[in-house]
């Protein structure tokens, strides 16, 4: 899945689709993937794997979009069917603020030659990726007057203790699995007794393991019977 970077917004590209990231708002579209020539200079800032889903760490902080930087496989189902387990994760803020040097994949289609990013220096371990990232956050925020410096100060250190504590989850944890094809939430008998269930599967998952369901609701909202999370590289929901 492409991920590029316009004037307003962040766009994920897979086929003839493409779901646009509001930059200004955290709001979520899906629009034809031909609607890229309307974005506003749109640039390639590489590949991912996955949409986690979004988040927002306090009410006066911008939503962050999780998405799937690395991931593994780590068997198969019968049927072909592929388990993944999340490895690495990109946290990207919905904000006007210039993104931080994510370390994804290059897009082969627009980065033809190129072997590697020119500013980006040998990847980091997960702490230093972490700190680059609220660094970047915190060198982009003003203040406006000395008496909300204290209030600013305690917004900036939840924000960072939030932001390990989401890094430390997913990558620490391995614990967070998924599969594009199959549920991974019910046994092989309870699916089999709801074979000719015509819903998304997303709508059939045990709630118990459907862990980032808060996080994808505006999918869910806009899904509409379009199929965007039956959609490769939208992985509605994973297991633990």
């Amino acid at each position: 899945m492409e991920l590029f970077q316009a004037k307003d917004h962040y766009i994920l590209q897979q086929g003839e689709r493409a779901l646009w990231c509001s930059r200004r708002d955290g709001g979520l579209q899906l629009r034809p993937a031909t609607d890229l020539l309307l974005a506003w200079n749109p640039i390639c800032l590489g590949l991912v794997e996955g949409v986690i889903g979004k988040i927002q760490l306090h009410s006066d902080l911008p939503w962050w979009l999780i998405l799937i930087r690395q991931k593994a496989l780590v068997g198969k189902l019968p049927g072909d069917h592929e388990v993944c387990k999340v490895t690495k994760i990109a946290v990207l803020s919905l904000s006007e603020l210039e993104p931080q040097e994510l370390e994804l994949e290059l897009c082969k289609k627009h980065h033809f030659g190129i072997n590697k990013p020119e500013k980006i220096i040998p990847s980091p371990d997960d702490s230093k990726f972490l700190l680059k990232t609220f660094t970047h956050i915190k060198s982009n925020v003003s203040v406006p007057n000395k008496k909300k410096v204290k209030e600013s100060k305690e917004k900036e250190k939840l924000e960072r203790r939030l932001l390990e504590e989401l890094l430390k989850m997913f990558m620490d944890s391995e614990s967070f699995y998924y599969s594009l094809t199959y549920d991974l939430t019910n046994s092989v008998q309870r699916q089999s007794t709801g074979e000719r269930d015509g819903r998304p599967l997303w709508q059939k998952v045990d709630d118990r393991f459907f862990w980032n369901k808060y996080m994808i609701q505006d999918l869910t909202e806009i899904d509409s019977g379009c199929g965007l999370l039956d959609h490769p590289h939208y992985p509605g929901f994973c297991a633990d």
